[in-house]
C-alpha cells in the first residue's frame, strides 16, 4: 500500500471515528437536553399546583371569611331588631296605666299577688294614682274575691304609695312573704320567655 493510500486510510478512519464521537455527543446532548426539559416540565407543574392549590385555599378563607362576617352581621341585626322591639314593649307598658283597661289589668294582678302569698292580712302597695283607682269599695270585692278562693280571710291594707309605673306589691303583714306585681318587675321576670316569642315571630 501506498503513502498516498495509507494517508488517506488514515484520513477515512479518523473522519469516521471524528463522526462517532460527533454523533455520540450531539446524541447525549439531546438526550440530556430532553431529560432537562423533562425535568423543567415536572418543576413548573408542581410549581402550578402549588399555586392552584394556594389560590384555592385563598379563595376558602375570603368564602368563609365572608360566611363569618355576613353571620355575624345577621345576628346583630336580629340583636337589634329583637332589642328595638322590646324598647318599643317597654314603651307600651308605661302607657299601660293610660289605657282604659288598666283598672282590669291592675286588679287582676293584685289577686294574682295575694293568692301568690296565700291570704290573711295584707299590705298594697302602689303608686299614688294606682291608689286613686283602686277604692276602699274595690279592695273589699278583692278582698272576698280572694277568701271564695282561698277559704281564708283576708285583709287589704293600703301602704305607702311608691314610685313603680303601675301593678302592685303584695306583702304579708310580717313582711316576710312579698309578691311583687309591679309592671317594671313583671316584665322583667318574663324578659327571656318575651325575648324568645319575639325572635319566633321576627325570625
Amino acid at each position: 500500500m501506498g503513502a498516498e493510500k495509507i494517508t488517506s486510510k488514515i484520513k477515512e478512519d479518523a473522519k469516521i471515528k471524528a463522526d462517532s464521537i460527533v454523533a455520540d455527543a450531539q446524541a447525549k446532548y439531546e438526550a440530556t437536553i430532553a431529560e432537562a426539559k423533562e425535568e423543567a416540565e415536572k418543576r413548573k407543574q408542581a410549581i402550578l399546583r402549588k399555586g392552584e392549590k394556594e389560590a384555592e385555599m385563598a379563595e376558602n378563607r375570603i368564602l368563609a371569611d365572608a360566611r363569618l362576617s355576613s353571620k355575624k352581621k345577621l345576628l346583630e341585626e336580629r340583636e337589634n331588631t329583637i332589642q328595638m322591639t322590646l324598647e318599643k314593649l317597654e314603651e307600651d307598658l308605661m302607657k299601660l296605666p293610660q289605657k282604659d283597661e288598666y283598672k282590669d289589668i291592675l286588679t287582676g294582678m293584685v289577686i294574682k299577688g295575694v293568692l301568690s302569698i296565700g291570704g290573711g292580712e295584707l299590705t298594697l302597695e302602689m303608686n299614688k294614682n294606682d291608689f286613686e283607682l283602686i277604692g276602699d269599695e274595690t279592695l273589699w270585692k278583692l278582698e272576698k274575691e280572694v277568701e271564695e278562693k282561698l277559704n281564708i280571710v283576708t285583709v287589704l291594707k293600703k301602704g305607702e304609695p311608691i314610685d313603680i309605673i303601675g301593678g302592685c306589691i303584695v306583702k304579708s303583714a310580717d313582711g316576710t312573704k312579698v309578691s311583687d306585681n309591679s309592671l317594671e318587675s313583671t316584665f322583667k321576670r318574663n324578659l327571656d320567655s318575651v325575648r324568645a316569642k319575639i325572635a319566633d315571630l321576627l325570625f
